[in-house]
Formats: C-alpha cells, structure tokens, sequence
C-alpha cells in the first residue's frame, strides 16, 4: 500500500481518485485510443486481461501511484507517478498524465491535471523534482511542457525528456493559474 492509497486530491476543478476495477474498462478505452496509444512508450493494444493484470501488479505497490481525473463527476482523464521506492522520499519522481475523451470538454483541463500532479509532487509529496517524456513529434506536448515550466533534460530520435523543480514550477504556476478563478476551478 503506498502513502497516497485512498487519498483524494482536488483542485482546479478536478477531482482525483485512486484507480479503481470500476475505472478500468474507460481507462482501457482510452488508452487503446489511436490519438493516446501513438503517444506512448509501449504502442500495444492493452486487452482486458492486460488492464487487469495491470491493476492487479500496481495493488499493494508503494513505488507508484494511480489516479482517474473527476470534471463534475465525470471521469476526463488519468495521472500516474513513479519513483524507486516510497514516493515522498525520493529525490526524483516521473509519470505522465492523459485527457481522455469524455463528455466534457474544455481547453484547460489538461493543465489543471498538470497543476494538481506537480502540487502533489511539491506541496503535498515534497519531492524536490519531477520527470516526464513525451514524443519527440508532440509539438502540442512540448509548448504545453514549456508553459508548465519545464526544462529539456534529454532526447533522442523519439522521446524529449523534461525536468522540473519546486521553484521552477512555483513560478509558472503563477501565469498559468490566472485562468483559473480563486476556487481553482476549470
């Protein structure tokens, strides 16, 4: 079990919940979308024996964390995080984070999950940097990594890694949440 296990987190208008076995036939739907599938490290089509065994594996684990973004009650999207052993005392954590298709729509949430990943990591975690990667060809991926306030740290033909610290993301967080109002919602 690991420490954020039953933990909800809200914020931006989101609402995060751990993954739940209610939760994986939609997660499955959207990862096996053709506009998500194309964007990941393991292109595969994930079977409903696949999601399971995934679920299954990620029970009990400390090193990880897995949550199903609410917009109104409405599952929008998935965030995960990773580090070598019980998250909070890492120097370093990564994961990544997805919008899937829904019912709402609305050009922000994408940052708002971004916002409330990276808080946790900082504010709740106090995990002194944060990871990700996205593709190489993700033009969209690499502005919206930029205006989050991250830095390249890597890449090759395929993947751009990028970094981020407390500073750096408290200081872009101040230009992005002003499209948020006071209640920090969408």
């Amino acid at each position: 079990m690991h420490e954020l296990e039953g933990e909800v987190f809200t914020g931006y208008g989101l609402e995060l919940r751990v993954v739940t076995m209610a939760d994986l036939p939609v997660l499955r739907r959207w990862r096996n979308s053709p506009e998500i599938r194309c964007q990941m490290v393991d292109t595969t089509y994930i079977s409903p024996k696949d999601q399971r065994d995934w679920f299954e594996s990620m029970l009990g684990c400390d090193w990880q964390a897995h949550w199903v973004a609410r917009f109104r009650n409405v599952r929008v999207g998935y965030m995960n995080l990773k580090g070598d052993g019980k998250l909070s005392s890492q120097p370093c954590l990564d994961g990544g984070l997805y919008i899937g298709a829904s019912s709402v729509k609305h050009g922000l949430l994408g940052y708002a999950l971004a916002l409330l990943q990276l808080e946790i990591v900082f504010e709740h975690l106090g995990v002194p940097e944060y990871r990700t990667s996205f593709r190489a060809l993700n033009h969209s991926a690499k502005r919206f990594n930029q205006q989050l306030g991250y830095t390249e740290v890597g890449r090759d033909d395929d993947f751009i890694w990028v970094r981020i610290t407390a500073v750096e993301h408290a200081k872009a967080k101040r230009n992005i949440a002003r499209y948020f109002d006071n209640n920090r919602r969408c």
